[in-house]
């Protein structure tokens, strides 16, 4: 009969930003029975908003919104000592949320927090050549697989640099790139100039490898970093070739993309990750020579979505790469150029 049934309540909303208390906030009624709020983070952290109507909470409330502004963390500098690096090529995330370096020509592994602080250093000094690790995985066990180039072989450790065990010296001959499957937890091993990669179950039994040297969709011309999705599906950085191979779970060619940056320049790509089986992040240069590295984002079908860096990062070099687990995840970067390692917030 056209009576107002539902009384005009006030709709309220408050703010309370990291380090502050709670503080109103502006309501805009959109007159459609709607209403927009809109909130602005200066600083890193988290914001709680809560709105009221009629003095009530409204379900779901506070939202927690976080705040990240664009941003870059640079670790360590050029030496020997503990929070220095000497052209580190690698880089892992331990289950503990810590950044593990392959910190190559120191001959160590390195950890710190993901802000920065030194945690530990890893040696080992028991193998007959001196240890290089060029690449690094942490399985769900949070053991280490590093990548010893120098050695031949694979060294399992924990994450207090106990060796466990070490294999591969049988088959690899310049092994540069490390993976673990999380299908199978089998470990993906690229050989560089062999042109090829290399399987291993999680204890050291060979399995098999896959690719030849050339230019055809199932060769590589110097393969560098490898990923395995959650559904046992690879991908493996054709250096040379200029582009990414992809294969499912039984080593068979899926499809292959180019390593382009936005204004259609072929790349060299080096490390590579994945960001929920959605996502493909790629660390690149225009040439052997260059240190104008890139950190590119393509969707999994090879989709170029974006540049991470920018021309006044100057990453010299960049090669390996990880995502933290925090939202939204930062991308960690070995700089062997800059001989540190850099985490740009997305």
């Amino acid at each position: 009969m056209g009576n107002q049934v539902v009384p005009n309540q006030p709709v309220k909303a408050k703010v309370r930003k990291p380090h502050e208390s709670w503080e109103d906030i502006n309501v805009l009624d959109n007159k459609d029975g709607t209403h927009k709020v809109t909130v602005f983070g200066q600083v890193d952290g988290k914001c709680k908003v809560t709105m009221t109507v009629g003095d009530q909470p409204i379900p779901g409330c506070p939202v927690i919104i976080p705040v990240v502004n664009r941003s870059i963390t640079t670790i360590g500098s050029e030496g020997i000592g503990e929070g220095q690096y000497n052209a580190p090529l690698s880089v892992a995330i331990n289950k503990n949320g810590e950044i593990v370096a392959a910190d190559t020509d120191n001959e160590r592994l390195q950890m710190t927090t993901r802000d920065g602080t030194f945690e530990k250093i890893l040696n080992f000094p028991q193998f007959e050549m001196p240890f290089s690790p060029y690449d690094i995985a942490v399985c769900n066990d949070n053991e280490y697989y590093s990548l010893d180039n120098n050695n031949k072989q694979v060294v399992v450790s924990d994450e207090d640099g106990n060796v466990i065990r070490n294999f591969g010296q049988t088959e690899l001959t310049d092994p540069y790139g490390i993976a673990i499957s999380p299908l199978d937890d089998n470990v993906y091993v690229t050989e560089h100039c062999d042109d090829c990669v290399r399987i291993y179950t999680k204890h050291g039994k060979y399995l098999r490898s896959f690719g030849s040297a050339g230019n055809s969709e199932v060769a590589f011309n110097g393969p560098w970093g490898v990923v395995v999705g959650s559904n046992g599906v690879a991908f493996v950085a054709d250096r040379y070739n200029n582009c990414i191979h992809v294969f499912n779970k039984d080593d068979k060619y899926l499809y292959s993309f180019e390593c382009k940056s936005k204004a259609g320049e072929l790349l060299l790509p080096m490390g590579i990750t994945i960001e929920n089986d959605k996502y493909i992040y790629v660390t690149a240069t225009t040439d052997d020579d260059s240190e104008d590295g890139l950190i590119l984002k393509f969707r999994r079908g090879g989709k170029f979505v974006c540049r991470n860096d920018s021309d006044s990062d100057r990453l010299g070099h960049p090669s390996g790469i990880a995502l933290t687990d925090d939202v939204p995840s930062r991308v960690v970067v070995a700089d062997r150029g800059n001989h540190c390692i850099k985490v740009f917030v997305q």
